[in-house]
């Protein structure tokens, strides 16, 4: 077999070290070669290692198998991040241990068994995987020393971007000093704080500058005096991103932008004007090179596809190539879809492409990247996806008028604040905060029973608890739609199989191997069961249509 090993959730392993070719089994100087890479991960892996003296086992519920060509089989599990190929004859071992408890007896190739319990992909019979999944996540959901603020300095906004989840109608106000003063208060209000990070956020962050500036250094001197790790990033359209506003927020410790372009120049300057409906693609490329050539800013290039932009995202890949960005700084892109987020999504209701579609051209379109140099070697996620901003204790989204929210998407609907800065030790105690505490991926079929969820996490808290009936954005990743092409690919990057091995029965839209996606049907089931348990918590019944009502004082218990 094959060790193509990725980053474990309990220890890391060298693939130089663990890969060995399946064509060692031939000979005993292989065989020889391939136990001491065995006996390599097994001590890397510490307890796991231990595991293989358990009496009886079960094949994890979390390995997800593709079938390749000529024989054999991928095999990766979600949970340890862990990639091997078997041979044929392994794979039809692994595949002989079935769904029920074995013995180790019954296992005849014991180094197959050894690296499939090193792996993860085979577990004691007793270990429940569910409960240590959510352990892991409560965990990282309730990281006490840990704080993650993204900011709004203003929510005005230059472009007037048909699919703005925000609508057509943006506010002009910015922050306040004494925003930005309680802010600062409610980040020293923490001692036992060590680390901060701070994203910039709107509308559009730069046009709200003096106070990004300000509140930024303010922060920054906090925190270096108590020790406290300080990072930051900024989400901005990049009209005001010039080498000289990039320099002044590297000199804050900003170190990476996401930028948002939609295609060649005529369809994103359709696509994302200036809300004068003049153009911007030109001034966008412009200031990305500036910041490039002359600031270690990083850039990522978020390209939002949908049905108008879909066949010009590969022309947008060859203009970032042929201009060097790769070359000349920190650059990288990915691919996001077009989705009505909120009912103020406007041209979003008209763009969605069908999931299945969008995955099957989103695929191509990141292989091309890759081969351009424009996006790295595909690799499975690190932690919880899922555990954006929205989803941990420890984060909060501050707009400039001092309302805080749990999620970016909502900061244009006042509503749908948990609170306000002003009075932060209230900030839990409203229904909207009660929505968010009260929902995880772990009490809806879907999520609990899903291959990827120890990846996952349930990817987009806001599509469970504010999913409107008008809004048709489901929460499951690209993963879950791409599972076996990504594993492929990951296998294929690495030089464990070649690209005519791939066997095009083994696509997930059809084959599903990680399991059952979410529906409407099934996110509204989700979202009901959160609603119910908000009611029995604040003592009056709180229904489905509540959320969409814009009460403006529906943070306040009964």
């Amino acid at each position: 077999m094959d060790y193509v090993t990725e980053p474990q959730a309990t220890a890391s392993l060298d693939t130089a070290d663990a890969a060995v070719s399946s064509a060692a089994l031939r000979d005993e100087a292989g065989a020889n070669e391939l136990a001491e890479a065995a006996r390599k991960v097994l001590k890397r892996l510490g307890n796991a290692g231990r595991a293989a003296a358990t009496a009886s086992y079960k094949v994890s519920h979390y390995d997800i198998p593709v079938a390749v060509a000529g024989g054999g089989a991928l095999l990766f599990n979600a949970r340890t991040r862990s990639l091997i190929l078997l041979s044929d004859a392994e794979a039809k071992a692994y595949r002989a241990l079935g769904p029920s408890a074995f013995s180790a007896g019954s296992v005849s190739d014991k180094l197959l068994l050894q690296a499939l319990v090193s792996g993860g992909h085979v577990v004691g019979a007793t270990v429940d995987e569910l409960a240590t999944v959510r352990s892991a996540y409560e965990n990282g959901r309730a990281a006490k020393n840990a704080l993650t603020l993204t900011i709004a300095p203003t929510m005005a906004c230059n472009f007037g971007c048909g699919y703005c989840f925000q609508g057509a109608a943006k506010p002009t106000s910015k922050m306040t000093p004494e925003a930005q003063d309680a802010i600062l208060a409610f980040v020293k209000a923490r001692p036992d704080l060590k680390f901060l990070t701070v994203v910039w956020y709107g509308g559009e962050p730069l046009m709200g500058r003096d106070a990004l500036y300000r509140l930024s250094d303010r922060l920054i001197s906090y925190c270096d005096k108590r020790k406290i790790n300080y990072s930051a990033g900024i989400v901005s359209n990049a009209w005001f991103l010039d080498a000289e506003v990039s320099s002044q927020l590297y000199s804050r410790r900003i170190k990476w932008a996401q930028v948002t372009v939609d295609g060649d120049r005529a369809t994103h300057d359709k696509m994302r004007p200036l809300t004068s409906g003049h153009g911007t693609f030109d001034r966008i490329i412009e200031n990305i090179g500036a910041t490039l050539d002359e600031t270690p800013l990083s850039i990522g290039i978020r390209i939002n596809v949908g049905a108008s932009n879909v066949e010009k995202a590969s022309a947008l890949l060859d203009s970032f190539a042929e201009a060097g960005f790769t070359k000349r700084g920190s650059f990288s892109v990915y691919f996001a879809p077009i989705e009505a987020s909120t009912p103020e999504s406007g041209s979003a209701f008209d763009e969605k492409l069908a999931r299945a579609d969008f995955n099957a051209r989103v695929l191509e379109l990141e292989t091309k990247a890759q081969r351009l140099g424009l996006a790295g070697i595909r690799k499975a996620p690190g932690g919880f996806s899922g555990m954006c901003v929205a989803a941990s204790n420890g984060g909060y989204v501050i707009s400039g008028n001092g309302d805080v929210h749990k999620c970016w998407e909502t900061t244009h609907d006042q509503s749908k604040r948990v609170g306000t800065i002003f009075e932060p030790d209230t900030l839990g105690e409203s229904v909207n905060a009660s929505l968010w505490q009260e929902w995880t991926p772990f009490d809806n079929d879907i999520c609990s029973q899903c291959k990827i969820l120890p990846m996952c996490g349930g990817h987009c808290a806001h599509r469970f608890i504010y999913g409107g009936p008008d809004q048709n954005a489901l929460p499951c990743p690209s993963w879950k739609w791409n599972t076996a092409e990504y594993i492929f690919s990951r296998a294929k990057d690495l030089g464990v199989v070649r690209a005519d091995q791939w066997m095009p029965e083994e696509a997930s839209c059809v084959a599903m191997q990680a399991g059952a996606r979410h529906s409407l049907e099934s996110l509204q089931l989700a979202q009901l069961r959160v609603l119910d348990r908000v009611s029995v918590r604040h003592g009056r019944d709180i229904g489905h249509s509540a959320l969409f009502e814009r009460e403006p004082d529906r943070e306040r218990s009964a």
